[in-house]
């Protein structure tokens, strides 16, 4: 799968279920739950200055507008306290950004920011300007990308009404394509309906789902939100209801792109096409809501959040070459020298670069939410990384990244990508493939490294987890 050319996208949710079916997670105490949601048009104004497309090639100028972007926000209410739940339809934020947003929002308990990383939408995050040396954020965007989302979340919480709330998974291979061997996909549709209390009026549907939303592909030149508004236009349409689609665990390569999808008549769709986006979209939301004909009673209380800020070293040439430039527009922190003594990490240099980002737990009651800032690679999360790696692989004597997700003890976990930030993909070190000769036969580099920060990534964030499950 070829998205963005060499040196692009830092960035850059990932939502993934897993039920277990042996918990021994004492039952949390049920307290009273309001839910709120929102959206806020979000769409940029053309013709003025240019508007980027984010996710592909550079100096692809939007022509048009195919259909709204929108921040979509649901504010759930516990205890006196309110917690923001975003989701954009953009490439991505930067933690700068997201942080920028939170101190408008002061009053609010927690803000978990994340994008559903639309390739179709403007950029946000300056790295697919007219050239690889110039950016192309539009500046009078992004000022207005923080009131759009200030405002949003305002709304949703003018909405707030006593809830009760509905939980049901499906499998759904056939709507993913993995474009990196070796193939594993988080394939599991994780849908929540929240209720007005006492009734089956559905206030508000919310999705967590796997996908890359890039359906219409690098030729296309006007600002989408791909699949995600079709889905969230479907299940409107069946249940009156605004629904939210969260982007999970998309590195690996998980796409809609190569996805085989045919219209109501059975004929086959080809990707680049509104046709098979809006299909795909549909096929989401349908199987969303035949999932909920067996959803089943979920306790989401009380709810507590853990956080914590890391550093995670710039080892990709191509990103501090940005920063020079200007292209790579955050704030840079010199690298920890201590964590050099831990013999899983790569030795580094005093003053070697680093970004400061930001991993957290949400429990809501019965649910746990890994916010994971980027795009994982599955196996890291299904216990899946092989246990040696190919012969060719650039690290072979790479240990694998420690589990947490995997023995983390909740009736019900998922994860949500791109949350909080956009660091890129997030991949297993024992499958870094930089160096010839490539894994599995392949003439040329895999796609994935280009756009890592680096491979002791994965490591540092497993870490990171592990620490806050700990508390």
């Amino acid at each position: 799968m070829k998205k963005t050319p060499l040196f692009l996208l830092v960035i850059g949710l990932s939502f993934i279920l897993i039920m277990p079916r042996n918990s021994e997670t004492k039952e949390p105490s049920k307290t009273s739950l309001e839910v709120g949601f929102a959206k806020g048009d979000a769409t940029p104004k053309l013709g003025i200055s240019p508007i980027y497309i984010a996710g592909f090639g550079h100096n692809r100028k939007a022509e048009g507008v195919s259909d709204p972007i929108f921040i979509r926000a649901m504010v759930l209410k516990n205890d006196g306290k309110k917690y923001a739940f975003i989701c954009a339809d953009l490439i991505g934020l930067f933690k700068d950004q997201v942080d920028e947003i939170r101190k408008e929002l002061k009053d609010f308990e927690n803000v978990m920011f994340s994008c559903t990383h639309s390739h179709e939408g403007p950029d946000t995050l300056g790295l697919w300007g007219q050239t690889p040396f110039q950016s192309g954020i539009n500046t009078d965007y992004m000022l207005s990308l923080v009131k759009i989302t200030v405002n949003t979340v305002r709304e949703a919480a003018k909405n707030l009404t006593p809830c009760e709330t509905e939980i049901a998974a499906v499998s759904i291979p056939e709507l993913l394509y993995d474009g990196r061997p070796p193939i594993v996909k988080m394939d599991e549709l994780l849908t929540l309906r929240f209720n007005k209390e006492k009734t089956k009026t559905a206030l508000g549907i919310v999705l967590f789902w796997h996908c890359h939303p890039e359906t219409l592909g690098s030729i296309n030149k006007k600002l989408s939100s791909d699949f995600v508004g079709y889905t969230a236009n479907e299940i409107k349409k069946q249940t009156q209801a605004e629904a939210i689609v969260f982007t999970g665990a998309v590195g690996g390569l998980m796409t809609s792109l190569k996805v085989p999808i045919k219209n109501q008549q059975g004929e086959n769709l080809n990707d680049g096409t509104f046709e098979k986006t809006e299909r795909y979209g549909q096929l989401l939301a349908n199987a969303s809501l035949n999932s909920l004909k067996k959803a089943k009673a979920v306790n989401l209380t009380p709810i507590v959040v853990r956080k914590k800020e890391i550093l995670l070293p710039v080892d990709n040439p191509i990103y501090r070459l940005a920063k020079q430039l200007g292209v790579f527009k955050r704030e840079i922190f010199d690298w920890d020298l201590q964590l050099n003594k831990h013999p899983s990490l790569n030795q580094r240099e005093e003053k070697h670069p680093a970004v400061k980002s930001e991993v957290s737990i949400i429990t809501l009651g019965e649910l746990g939410i890994g916010c994971i800032p980027g795009e994982i690679y599955p196996e890291l999360l299904l216990g899946k990384v092989a246990k040696k790696p190919e012969k060719e692989a650039d690290y072979q004597n790479a240990s694998t990244e420690p589990d947490w997700f995997q023995k983390w003890n909740m009736p019900y976990k998922t994860v949500v990508g791109l949350a909080n930030d956009e660091i890129g993909y997030i991949l297993p070190k024992k499958q870094w493939d930089e160096k010839p000769p490539y894994a599995y036969g392949s003439k040329s580099a895999p796609y994935g490294e280009i756009n890592s920060l680096g491979p002791d990534t994965a490591f540092l964030i497993a870490n990171a987890f592990n620490e806050l499950l700990s508390k």
